[in-house]
């Protein structure tokens, strides 16, 4: 009797173990790994900064003339007596005694007169005598006298050729010295006085007309004496 209880309190006793052991909750296992966060590596571009452009504004040439190259008027006390007038002469080499190559300051003195401009003073002018008939027109480049232009009939060239002659008069006083060509409008002709000396070969005399008459003539060297639209830049 005593080993049947015997075995019968064993019997509960692993029963009751066997009970507490599925009553007790499954630990939870915890993952401690440590979680690893990924840095994303930023990188930065630099803003590229932008030099502003630099312009570099040249100036406009300019070009300074020396008075006394461009003609600074004579003083009148200095110019003594008018020279110019209706018994003056034009040549290959000048009117009277102002001569291509002049400056004009020492053209005034020649003409014993002051030029007064009538275009803008600079390299290329024209000025007139004061003191002298109208219709005398000089050139003044780089402060030089380079052509005289004769607008009226009191003046002549020394053989007595001006304005008025026909193309023909012209041709039988000089010859074979006259070179013709058409004007580039189509309005006469221009008839070209060619010196024979060598030492002229850089003068010219030019009648200009209306396809029978003479209307306006001019004396200077080249290349002006063939300039046909007036000084440049003027």
């Amino acid at each position: 009797m005593r080993a049947w209880l015997v075995a019968l309190i064993g019997i509960l006793f692993v029963a009751a173990v066997l009970l507490l052991g599925t009553c007790n909750p499954t630990s939870q296992v915890v993952d401690t790994t440590p979680v690893t966060t990924a840095t994303v590596a930023t990188t930065t571009t630099p803003v590229a900064t932008t030099t502003p452009a630099t312009t570099v504004v040249t100036a406009a040439a300019t070009t300074t003339f020396d008075p006394t190259l461009i003609g600074t008027l004579a003083p009148v006390s200095d110019l003594g007596s008018p020279t110019l007038g209706y018994l003056s002469t034009v040549s290959t080499v000048g009117l009277d005694a102002v001569i291509f190559g002049m400056t004009a300051n020492s053209a005034q003195r020649a003409a014993g007169t002051r030029f007064t401009p009538i275009t803008p003073v600079g390299e290329c002018y024209l000025a007139t005598p004061d003191d002298a008939p109208a219709g005398i027109t000089f050139w003044v480049v780089a402060g030089t006298v380079e052509r005289v232009d004769i607008d009226t009939t009191e003046i002549t060239t020394r053989s007595g050729a001006g304005i008025g002659n026909t193309e023909g008069r012209i041709v039988d006083m000089f010859g074979e010295r006259i070179q013709t060509s058409p004007l580039p409008d189509g309005s006469g002709n221009l008839l070209a006085y060619v010196p024979r000396d060598e030492s002229d070969k850089i003068f010219r005399v030019m009648f200009q007309s209306d396809g029978e008459k003479i209307t306006r003539f001019w004396s200077g060297r080249l290349p002006w004496a063939e300039e046909l639209g007036g000084c440049p830049g003027q």
